[in-house]
C-alpha cells in the first residue's frame, strides 16, 4: 500500500486539506521534477558520507562561548530595529566574546553559498571560528527568503525575528534578557498538547502517535526534575490550550501539534490572513466540513491583554504556524 503524505493545513472555506494528500511516489516524482536546490550536492554528499549534522566535533553546543552567536540583518534594514534589539545583542556579545558576529544580507543577491563564502566558510559541520553555530535572522521573508534560512539551517541552528513595529522588537529583546537574567523564572513544567478530531484524520492521528506521545514518554523518563502534563486527543480543545498560554497554568515549555488554518486573501469568511493564517485548529473542530465559527481555532487575538507569556518557550507543530511570505513559493499542482 502506498503511504499518503498530508501537508499544508486546512482551508477555512472548504474544511479540507489545502493540498490534497499525495501518495509517496507522486510526491517523489513532483520533487524530482523541480529545480534542484542550491545545496543539492551538499545534501547528497552528506547522505553518502553519513556526516553528523550541526557543530563540529569537540564543541559543546550548550556553551555559547564555544558555539558563538550571530545576527543577520538585511543590508537595508531600519537602524531603529537594531537599536531596539541592543539589550539582547549586548547580552549575546557578553556571552560569546570573539565569537559574536553581526552580518549584512545582500537583498536579492545573497544565497546560502555566497553568504558563507564571504565569511570563509563552506559545507560540512559548522565551525564557530568562522561562522557562529547559532544564528538569528532579523527581517521579513521578502527581504531574507525562507529558502536561505532553510538551507543555512542544514548546518547551523537558525531562528528568525520578524515584527511589524520597532516596539515589538524592543519588547522581545527586553523579555529574553529578563528571563535569562532570572528576573522571571517559571517552574520546570512542560505541557504536551496533541489534537485529534471526532471524524478520523490521519495527519493528526499520526502526529499524536508518532510525535507527541514519543516525545512525552522520552522526556518524562529522562528529566526527573521536571513535571510533565498532557492534554491529548479529543480533550485538546481551545479552552484547554488557552489555559497554557498566559494563565496561571502556563508551563515553561509547551509543545503543541495539530493542523494550522489556511486563510486565502479572498476567503469567504472575511477573515484577515495576517490575523488567522496559521491559527491552531483544536479538537473543537469535528474534523470535516467548513469552519462555521472561530471557536474551532486559537489565534493570537484570542489571548487576552492580561495573558503573560514571559518565560514560556512554545513549539507549534502546525502548517503556517511560523508565518507565511507575501508570495507562495510552493509548486503548483495541476
Amino acid at each position: 500500500m502506498n503511504t499518503m503524505i498530508y501537508t499544508n493545513g486546512i482551508d477555512v472555506d472548504t474544511g479540507t486539506y489545502a493540498i490534497p494528500p499525495l501518495p509517496v511516489d507522486e510526491l517523489d516524482a513532483l520533487i524530482r521534477g523541480e529545480k534542484e536546490p542550491e545545496n543539492f550536492n551538499e545534501l547528497k554528499a552528506r547522505a553518502e558520507k553519513h556526516e553528523h549534522l550541526g557543530v563540529k566535533e569537540g564543541v559543546d553546543e550548550r556553551e555559547l562561548c564555544q558555539t558563538g552567536w550571530g545576527v543577520i540583518f538585511a543590508e537595508d534594514a531600519d537602524p531603529e530595529v537594531e537599536k531596539a534589539l541592543q539589550p539582547l545583542l549586548k547580552l549575546r556579545e557578553g556571552q560569546t566574546g570573539q565569537r559574536y558576529h553581526r552580518y549584512d544580507f545582500r537583498v536579492g543577491k545573497d544565497t546560502k553559498s555566497s553568504f558563507l563564502a564571504r565569511q570563509g566558510a563552506g559545507p560540512g559541520p559548522a565551525n564557530p571560528d568562522k561562522v557562529p553555530y547559532y544564528l538569528l535572522i532579523v527581517g521579513s521573508p521578502e527581504k531574507i527568503p525562507y529558502d536561505f534560512q532553510s538551507q543555512l539551517d542544514v548546518q547551523y541552528a537558525v531562528g528568525r525575528l520578524h515584527f511589524e513595529t520597532v516596539a515589538e522588537y524592543r519588547t522581545y529583546a527586553e523579555s529574553v534578557v529578563a528571563v535569562e537574567s532570572e528576573v522571571v523564572k517559571l517552574p520546570r513544567r512542560a505541557g504536551f498538547f496533541g489534537v485529534t478530531h471526532e471524524h478520523p484524520d490521519t495527519a493528526t492521528n499520526q502526529s499524536l502517535d508518532y510525535l507527541i506521545n514519543p516525545l512525552y514518554q522520552t522526556l518524562s523518563r529522562s528529566s526527573a526534575d521536571w513535571q510533565f502534563d498532557t492534554v491529548l486527543g479529543l480533550d485538546a480543545k481551545k479552552a484547554a490550550l488557552k489555559q497554557w498560554l498566559g494563565g496561571a497554568q502556563t508551563p515553561a515549555l509547551l509543545f503543541a501539534a495539530g493542523h494550522g488554518l489556511q486563510v486565502r486573501p479572498d476567503n469567504k469568511k472575511g477573515l484577515s490572513p495576517p490575523d488567522y493564517q496559521g491559527a491552531l485548529i483544536c479538537a473543537d473542530w469535528p474534523g470535516q466540513g467548513p469552519f462555521e465559527h472561530k471557536d474551532f481555532v486559537l489565534a493570537g487575538q484570542d489571548l487576552g491583554k492580561d495573558a503573560n507569556l514571559l518565560g514560556l518557550i512554545a513549539f507549534f507543530f502546525a502548517c503556517f504556524s511560523g508565518g507565511t511570505p507575501q508570495l507562495d513559493a510552493y509548486a503548483r499542482l495541476q
